[in-house]
C-alpha cells in the first residue's frame, strides 16, 4: 500500500502570507490537527494549533513566523516508510507530493491498519500522567498542555470521573471566540488575553469515546477510523486509567531499526522537536557512510541553540558530536544557522577523521 492509496487528495491549506487570525478560522472550521502552509501550491511548512496557543502572538502576525518544516512524502512511498516518519518526527499529518507539487495529505488515522491480532486496549494504552478538573481555568489547562508537550487533557468531575477532554484545537475558543471569528473581530488582541476568566468546561469536548481495558483493539481501531476519533480514553468505573492515540497503535507497526539504537540526540529544545526526524535522518545517513569504514558502536550529538535576542525566531545551532567505533573514538563540532547543514558538516568531519585514522584517502 502506498501513500497515494490512503491520502486525502484535498488537504486544508493556507497561504504563507496569511495571518494567525486566518489560521484560527481554518482550524476551527475544519477541526484539523495541522494546516499545510503553501506558496504557489508547493508546501513550505506546517502549522499546528499548538503554535497558536504557546505564546502571545498578535492575531495579525504572519503565520510564516510560526510554521515548522515538516517531512514530506512522495505518492509512491510505502506504509512502512510512512509509519517510520510519523514515529520519528512526531508529526500528526504529512504532506504528499507528486514531484514538487502538493498532491494530498496523510494523517496518522489514514494509516491505521488492522494490527490488533488479539490485542486488547490495555495492551497499547499509555498511562494518563496529567489531568484537569471541572472549574479549572482554560489558561491553567493551556499551561499544562504547553509545559508537558501533550495534545489533549482529560477533565475530571468532582467525583474523579471523566467529564470531558480538552485539545489544542478546543483552546482556540478563548483565543478567538466563535462569535468573534465569524465576524472577523478582535484583530489586535493576543492569544492569551482573558483566558484566565474562561473555565475549562465551557470549551472542552464532553462527548468522549471511552472503552474498557479489555476492549478488542481491532474494534477500537475500526471506531477511531469510522468516527474520525484521534484519542480514546480507557476507563474503569468511569475513571480514566489510560489513553490510546494513533501513535500508540502505529508503534506496533514500527520496525526496530538498528541505526536508531546507536544514535543519541540531546539538547534540541521542545520548540524545535519537530526537526527531530530531519536531524535523525541526516545522522543515519552519516552512520551508514561511516559504517562502511568501521563498525559504529554509538553516535551522539549534543545541540546548543544560540539567539542574538530573546524570542528571536532565527536560531544558530552549535553541535558537538562523538562517534565510538571499532577504530576508536572521534569528535567533531559544527556551527550553522541551517540545522541540516550543521549535521551534514558534523558527519563529513567524522568520516574524514575515521578515514585518516585508517590511512584511507579522505
Amino acid at each position: 500500500m502506498k501513500a497515494e492509496d490512503v491520502m486525502t487528495a484535498n488537504p486544508v491549506t493556507i497561504d504563507h502570507s496569511a495571518t494567525v487570525s486566518d489560521a484560527i478560522n481554518l482550524v476551527k472550521e475544519n477541526r484539523v490537527h495541522e494546516l499545510v502552509v503553501v506558496r504557489d501550491n508547493k508546501p513550505v511548512g506546517m502549522l499546528s494549533p499548538r503554535a497558536l496557543i504557546e505564546r502571545s502572538v498578535k492575531l495579525e502576525e504572519k503565520i510564516s513566523k510560526l510554521m515548522f518544516v515538516s517531512p514530506t512524502l512522495q505518492k509512491k512511498d510505502d506504509i512502512s516508510r510512512i509509519v517510520e516518519i510519523f514515529m520519528l518526527s512526531g508529526s500528526r499529518d504529512l504532506p504528499v507530493l507528486d514531484g514538487n507539487e502538493l498532491a494530498g495529505i496523510v494523517s496518522e488515522m489514514d494509516v491505521l491498519a488492522t494490527v490488533g491480532n488479539g490485542r486488547k486496549a490495555r495492551d497499547v494504552m499509555r498511562p494518563i500522567k496529567y489531568l484537569s478538573k471541572i472549574g479549572e481555568s482554560a489558561n491553567d489547562a493551556r499551561k499544562k498542555i504547553i509545559n508537558h508537550k501533550i495534545n489533549r487533557l482529560p477533565v475530571l468531575d468532582n467525583n474523579g470521573k471523566l467529564a470531558g477532554i480538552l485539545s489544542t484545537v478546543d483552546l482556540l475558543d478563548f483565543v478567538l471566540p466563535t462569535s468573534a471569528w465569524r465576524k472577523g473581530e478582535r484583530k489586535g488582541e493576543t492569544t492569551n488575553e482573558k483566558s484566565g476568566n474562561v473555565k475549562i468546561e465551557s470549551i472542552m469536548q464532553d462527548k468522549v469515546y471511552c472503552v474498557e481495558p479489555d476492549e478488542s483493539l481491532n474494534d477500537v481501531i475500526v471506531n477511531m477510523k469510522d468516527k474520525g476519533i484521534s484519542s480514546v480514553v480507557v476507563t474503569e468505573n468511569q475513571k480514566p486509567v489510560g489513553i490510546i492515540t494513533p501513535k500508540c497503535i502505529l508503534s506496533l507497526m514500527m520496525p526496530v531499526s538498528e541505526s536508531l539504537t546507536n544514535l543519541v540526540v540531546t539538547g534540541l529544545s521542545d520548540n524545535y522537536i519537530d526537526k527531530k526526524y530531519l536531524v535523525e535522518n541526516a545522522a543515519r545517513k552519516g552512520i551508514d557512510k561511516m559504517g562502511r569504514l568501521t563498525e559504529i558502536i554509538s553516535f551522539a550529538m549534543d545541540f546548543k541553540e544560540h539567539r542574538k535576542i530573546e524570542g528571536q525566531e532565527k536560531t544558530k545551532y552549535e553541535i558537538k558530536a562523538r562517534v565510538k567505533s571499532s577504530a576508536g573514538n572521534f569528535y567533531a563540532t559544527a556551527v550553522d544557522w541551517d540545522i541540516n547543514k550543521a549535521v551534514k558538516e558534523i558527519t563529513e568531519n567524522l568520516e574524514r577523521g575515521i578515514k585518516k585514522k585508517l590511512g584511507k584517502n579522505a
